[in-house]
């Protein structure tokens, strides 16, 4: 099993009013981790500032973008960084054995660890929506508080062994952001053929990861509250506990808008690419016809 990295970094002048609300609403395992969603919210709160203040002397073209889509940049910058991070951290998840036996309660130290971090970053990312939601639309705020509330619900703890497979929808991220800086920045500062190569990859991603692997797991989730059986087991972390009814219909209605919102994002992208196509055609017969 798996260590806590930064289990022995808590702050124990809050592990009071921490664990007495947690053993009121039922959250058992954040008393362990609420350490870790402050520092993984400040962390990335100091990228977003950090970003801020390089960027402009660093590179020419930032300095050539509009204030508003200079904080876009700077959202872009951590939302990329979070992305690889979260990766990295979440692939030892894959297959472990102690989440694999009850795959809706199993608790490990460092399933909490990994939970943590992405809900540091779902709040700084929830803040941040809802501050600049003249920019980003209802979508985006929406998608920034369901996924806030789904790892929150973790720490119950509550389907840790799907973390994993969830947090591979972050897979498409990168190139998401490749893509929006490619279309902000100044023509040319970004070669062609890298946005080429960065478009195949975005839009094989985002299908694969968060349409095709997304509705696919929110299926297992679904057939897993509906059929399985936490097992009776002895000396666990965290024996499993029932939960309030609303639980299990908030998290799986949560996953669900996900993947819708993605559907409709994706379907976004595909009209985008299609008129790209026509006017690339419309430029070949012009000059074919000049």
């Amino acid at each position: 099993m798996l260590a806590d990295p930064l289990a022995k970094y808590s702050f124990p002048f809050f592990n009071k009013e921490v664990a007495e609300f947690s053993v009121k609403y039922g959250y058992r395992a954040l008393p362990l981790h609420f350490h870790e969603v402050i520092l993984s919210f400040a962390l990335y709160n100091t990228l977003f500032y950090v970003s801020g203040f390089l960027s402009p002397k660093l590179s020419k073209s930032y300095r050539t973008l509009s204030p508003k889509t200079q904080i876009n940049y700077d959202i872009h910058v951590v939302s990329t960084v979070q992305s690889i991070l979260i990766l990295i951290l979440s692939f030892p998840l894959f297959g472990d054995e102690t989440l694999a036996v009850d795959r809706i309660n199993a608790y490990t130290p460092y399933a909490g660890f990994v939970g943590a971090m992405a809900t540091g970053y779902f709040l700084w990312d929830s803040i941040i929506c809802i501050r600049y939601v003249h920019m980003f639309g209802i979508g985006f705020m929406v998608h920034g508080v369901a996924a806030l509330f789904v790892f929150i619900q973790g720490f119950r703890p509550y389907l840790m062994w799907y973390t994993p497979a969830f947090l591979l929808f972050e897979i498409s991220t990168p190139f998401v952001n490749m893509h929006w800086f490619s279309t902000r920045l100044p023509e040319g500062t970004i070669p062609e053929k890298i946005q080429i190569i960065n478009g195949v990859l975005l839009m094989t991603t985002f299908f694969s990861a968060r349409i095709l692997w997304g509705f696919y797991q929110a299926y297992k989730v679904l057939m897993d509250l509906l059929y399985l059986q936490s097992p009776i087991t002895d000396g666990t972390l965290m024996p499993p506990v029932s939960h309030p009814w609303w639980v299990p219909v908030a998290v799986l209605g949560s996953n669900v808008s996900l993947d819708i919102l993605n559907v409709y994002w994706f379907s976004k992208m595909v009209r985008i690419v299609k008129r790209r196509i026509a006017a690339e055609k419309r430029k070949e017969t012009d000059k074919k016809n000049a």
